[in-house]
């Protein structure tokens, strides 16, 4: 069965913009375009609900999605709108800067119906930042059971602190409450509970709710929480790409692999990846 049939492996909701590196180069952008994009190269029926700027960066973004095979249906574009554009976004603090765009005026109305089957709904951190995009981020994971799907979350707290440091820990409560897995990054750790350690980590974010967190850590290495049990899957160096690791730990939940073996799985898949995003 293809996308365009109704059903789907993956159906990924919340912010896609264009990226800008330190050398000027433009590369595909958003947590939930980057999960997507790296979901189709893994062979996943995946589909992207977003919205993109009426420009030209608007334009390169869904043309770089189109060729990576990420359907693209409910893919949306706001009049008058420009494109969100990220500058280093994995870069210190000091380094960022962002011109906020489209991707945040995505509404709770242009969810796609549940009557859509999807294996796994997967919304990034970063839409819950303001309204509209707020609400939409949280109906796509509270609907996620309506569909019968795994409800999965990207945290990017390090991303909401710094663009929004009073609210990160009040908007991510109900988003962790609503969600089945969740994957963050040793700075996002840092930036919810001050310097704790990995498993320490892992369980004050599942007292939250999720059943499982993938945490990576800074040597590139994932810590697994599944229930009470914690597994180490080590990494010969950082991912070049931090969204390759939780898409391809998700793309295995989706085709049927233990958590488990999902998560070393995911640390090779991570290892492979030559270059962050697609260039526009």
């Amino acid at each position: 069965m293809t996308p365009m049939s109704g059903a789907l492996d993956w159906l990924a909701v919340g912010d896609v913009a264009e990226e800008r590196t330190a050398d000027g180069v433009a590369i595909l952008g958003g947590g939930a375009a980057r999960l997507a994009a790296h979901a189709a190269a893994l062979g996943v029926r995946a589909a992207l609900v977003a919205k993109l700027g009426e420009d030209d960066a608007g334009r390169h973004v869904r043309d770089a999605l189109a060729r990576l095979k990420v359907e693209l249906k409910w893919m949306r574009t706001a009049p008058g709108m420009r494109t969100t554009v990220w500058h280093q976004p994995d870069g210190h603090a000091g380094d960022r800067r962002v011109d906020r765009g489209a991707d945040l005026a995505l509404r709770l109305d242009e969810l796609p119906p549940v009557s859509l089957t999807a294996a796994l709904t997967v919304v990034s951190g970063y839409s819950l930042s303001v309204e509209p995009a707020r609400s939409a981020a949280l109906g796509a994971l509270t609907m996620a059971r309506a569909r019968r799907s795994h409800s999965a979350l990207l945290l990017e707290a390090d991303l909401l602190w710094w663009t929004n440091a009073r609210i990160t820990r009040r908007v991510l409560e109900p988003a962790l409450r609503a969600a089945d897995s969740v994957a963050l990054q040793a700075t996002d750790a840092l930036a919810l509970f001050g310097p704790v350690a990995g498993r320490e980590a892992l369980r004050m974010i599942a007292e939250m709710g999720p059943r499982l967190v993938y945490l990576t850590q800074t040597d590139g290495s994932v810590l697994l929480r599944d229930a009470n049990r914690v597994y180490t899957c080590p990494a010969a160096a950082v991912a070049r790409d931090r969204y390759a690791g939780p898409a391809a730990f998700w793309a295995g939940l989706v085709q049927r692999a233990a958590p488990r073996k999902a998560a070393i799985d995911s640390v090779g898949y991570a290892q492979s990846v030559r270059r962050a995003g697609a260039r526009l």
